[in-house]
């Protein structure tokens, strides 16, 4: 944590940890049922963590260009299924996160790479 806090301003610190707890209980709330057993292998924080070093540095200092709160929510979206099927493929599990963004590419950040793993 110490990377992470370190990187983002002190003010923006809470806001954006708080924006990314909730999505986490959010998409861990709607998880395909045949994952829910597997839940007790994953680490709340690490996946809490994890998400908020994808964000692009701009939106975890809370720049100008997120003050718009459907770009916010979308990248933090994003930034916590990435982190989710990344702790689900170390368990040896395959997810593909439901979400389909359309127009992802004119979102005003880089770019939401292709997250489908294969065995």
């Amino acid at each position: 944590m110490a990377k992470t806090d370190s990187l983002m301003d002190t003010n923006a610190l809470p806001v954006v940890r708080r924006l990314v707890e909730i999505e986490v209980r959010e998409q861990l709330n709607h998880i395909p049922s045949s994952y829910r057993k597997y839940l007790s292998g994953i680490d709340f924080q690490r996946l809490i963590n994890s998400a908020i070093d994808r964000l692009p540095r701009s939106f975890r200092t809370l720049g100008e260009k997120y003050h718009d709160s459907e770009t916010r929510r979308l990248r933090v979206k994003i930034a916590v299924e990435k982190a989710l099927a990344e702790q689900l493929q170390e368990l040896k599990l395959y997810y593909v996160p439901r979400t389909e963004v359309e127009g992802e590419d004119e979102i005003p950040t880089a770019s939401f790479g292709e997250l489908y793993f294969s065995r």
